[in-house]
């Protein structure tokens, strides 16, 4: 986990679950949470209690809160989220490796968050955004899609000026967000009918051109 290897460590903490489970061990509950952070911080779409094996667990009252804390996660529920650990549910902070991991696990969510918002827009205000995660700092806000964009994993550019995230290729001026912070929504589909219609009225035209030219060529 500290060299960040999310994949495997999901693999080992789920092979360490079942063979503690099978041994009838309660070591087993502490390797289903970790085998839950571990999934949470890989930014699975898998929920680890999917599983035969753990599924029979999510009662358990040590496993309830990290139920509802994967719960929250796959559904992008950061206040419900923020919440189970601010109010420490089920004594989940108590845990030093859940808590070494904390902030990790937050900026996952809220990177899923933001690409999940903003997936749909040209461009989106930065207050929407803050809003969105609960109501960090807009500077806070600025840093994730700093670190986003520079890593590949969001295509845009930030207007500080306007407090504007934008769409790369797509400008900032007219028509922008609105002054509630929402976004302006993306119009591939328009664009392509009207690339498509382009492309048929050029077609058309220079028929039409050569159409004539041999009309002149006969008189």
């Amino acid at each position: 986990m500290s060299q960040r290897n999310f994949d495997e460590a999901c693999q080992a903490f789920f092979q360490a679950f079942k063979s503690y489970d099978e041994a009838g061990d309660r070591a087993r509950l502490r390797c289903l949470k970790y085998l839950v952070m571990a999934s949470m911080l890989h930014a699975s779409s898998i929920n680890p209690f999917d599983s035969h094996e753990a599924r029979a667990h999510r009662e358990d009252p040590e496993i309830v809160a990290m139920t509802t804390l994967v719960d929250a996660f796959h559904n992008d529920d950061i206040r419900k989220f923020e919440k189970i650990l601010n109010k420490n549910e089920g004594r989940v902070m108590d845990d030093e490796f859940v808590k070494e991991h904390v902030s990790d696990l937050l900026r996952t969510l809220r990177t899923q968050v933001i690409l999940n918002t903003f997936e749909p827009y040209t461009r989106i205000r930065l207050e929407r955004i803050s809003k969105d995660l609960n109501g960090i700092p807009i500077e806070d806000v600025e840093s994730l899609l700093v670190s986003l964009i520079l890593d590949e994993k969001l295509d845009g550019r930030i207007d500080q000026v306007s407090g504007i995230l934008v769409k790369t290729n797509q400008s900032v001026g007219g028509g922008g967000a609105s002054s509630r912070g929402d976004g302006k929504m993306a119009s591939g589909s328009i664009q392509s009918r009207n690339t498509s219609s382009i492309v048929q009225l050029t077609a058309a035209l220079e028929h039409l051109n050569g159409a004539i030219s041999k009309a002149s060529y006969v008189v």
